[in-house]
């Protein structure tokens, strides 16, 4: 059946479903896709309701300039999306790793827009800083850090696939938990069944 979709709708639904594809530790190239394209049009959307960017956030936080920022944002990002120029380019030193901070990037963007958050964001920025305790501003993201800790135990000391593993049960256990998915944070509406 055809349906209305808004733009920070579909950058809803694209990012949930890279963050289900991240945690099943699913191909690593389709959750860089998919979150960065959400995160584009989160980071527009930002920009035209005049909302605190990710990009200026890091900007204040690294001392790097907007146009670095982007630089070291936008890596892959063309690559992926085009092959008008240069088709028989390949993309060196791609690391999964690259996806933990696009999908916490393109979280923080839209927590900006919206009141409620689905589920599965929530749940994978307490996991991003359990993971990178190093990028917890403090003492601002310490209520964060402390439900990191306990929700996923000594997970920077895990391996990848541990850790997304432990983010996975997370995921499947609040989406079951009738308390936080009645919460007013968070946004209920599904995009497909988890767990």
């Amino acid at each position: 059946m055809p349906e209305t979709i808004t733009k920070i709708e579909a950058a809803r639904r694209q990012l949930v479903t890279a963050i289900r594809l991240f945690f099943e530790d699913a191909d690593s190239v389709s959750v860089y896709a998919l979150a960065h394209a959400a995160w584009e049009v989160l980071d527009a959307l930002c920009t035209h309701r005049d909302k605190t960017r990710f990009r200026e956030e890091m900007t204040r936080a690294t001392g790097l300039s907007e146009a670095e920022i982007k630089k070291i944002a936008n890596y892959g990002r063309n690559f992926f999306k085009h092959a008008d120029r240069k088709p028989d380019d390949a993309l060196e030193n791609f690391s999964d790793d690259l996806n933990d901070h696009v999908l916490m990037a393109a979280c923080f963007d839209y927590g900006e827009l919206a009141d409620s958050k689905p589920m599965e964001m929530q749940v994978f920025q307490i996991w991003y800083f359990a993971a990178h305790p190093d990028k917890a501003l403090r003492p601002e993201m310490d209520q964060i850090i402390d439900a990191g800790q306990r929700l996923f135990s000594n997970l920077s000391n895990a391996d990848r696939k541990s850790r997304k593993q432990a983010g996975l049960r997370v995921a499947i256990a609040a989406r079951r938990d009738p308390k936080f998915m009645l919460d007013t944070s968070t946004d209920r509406r599904s995009v497909a069944a988890i767990g």
